[in-house]
């Protein structure tokens, strides 16, 4: 059965509404590179979590089509959200979430990726309108990796997608994994960073993520 999303259900209102600490973003090529990122702890990395991705309209994620086969492959699983402006395969472990124009997830760019070992999350909401061109689009968002945060973004679009809930507690995460998979992330994060944006405002910004990434990792780790 499709799953019917509810028009006012919103990631980013929901993390504005609950976070305690994270990285507040601003710029669509900086956000664009930590969702990358994010996915890579699944891809290069094999942290085998669930993965929320939210495209805003379908047609974004065709470009995605053959990376996102290859992180479906080590995927608990994968939900991908959008408007269904084109069609789309059938692809092994990859389940489409069909949103409306008018739904509050269709103005949201997010990426939740949760698991054992590696948990994070990134949601961000555009002021500008998706049929803008590219450079003129403009997000806010928070990129974080509270687990708090990211469990209760996972326990909520689980239960939006009639799924149940990946069963986890505090004593099943491997912390030691999450902070090398953090370590591996910000390592690509910085390199890509610093090649292609080190005289841009996007670099500040960037160098600002960096800094402040590894304080609510840390925090938890030293509470284990």
């Amino acid at each position: 059965m499709t799953p019917v999303i509810d028009p006012n259900f919103s990631v980013f209102g929901l993390v504005q509404r609950v976070q305690s600490s994270g990285m507040l973003l601003n710029h669509r090529r900086t956000m664009s590179m930590v969702s990358y990122e994010i996915e890579n702890a699944t891809r290069i990395d094999g942290a085998r979590t669930r993965l929320f991705s939210g495209f805003q309209y379908m047609s974004k994620f065709i470009p995605q089509i053959s990376r996102y086969t290859e992180i479906a492959l080590k995927a608990e699983s994968v939900y991908v959200f959008g408007v269904q402006d084109v069609s789309l395969p059938v692809l092994p472990n990859i389940h489409y979430v069909p949103l409306q124009p008018s739904d509050q997830l269709a103005k949201e760019w997010f990426l939740v990726s949760y698991g054992r070992e590696y948990f994070s999350a990134l949601a961000t909401e555009e002021l500008s309108r998706f049929h803008d061109p590219d450079e003129q689009r403009i997000f806010k968002g928070v990129w974080t990796f509270e687990h708090g945060m990211v469990q209760i973004l996972h326990e909520w679009l689980s239960s939006a997608v009639d799924v149940q809930a990946m069963s986890i507690t505090d004593t099943d995460l491997n912390l030691a994994r999450q902070m090398k998979l953090i370590s591996a992330t910000l390592e690509r994060f910085s390199e890509r960073l610093l090649k292609r944006y080190q005289k841009s405002v996007i670099a500040s910004e960037g160098q600002t993520v960096i800094q402040t990434a590894l304080q609510p990792a840390l925090a938890g780790t030293e509470k284990s």
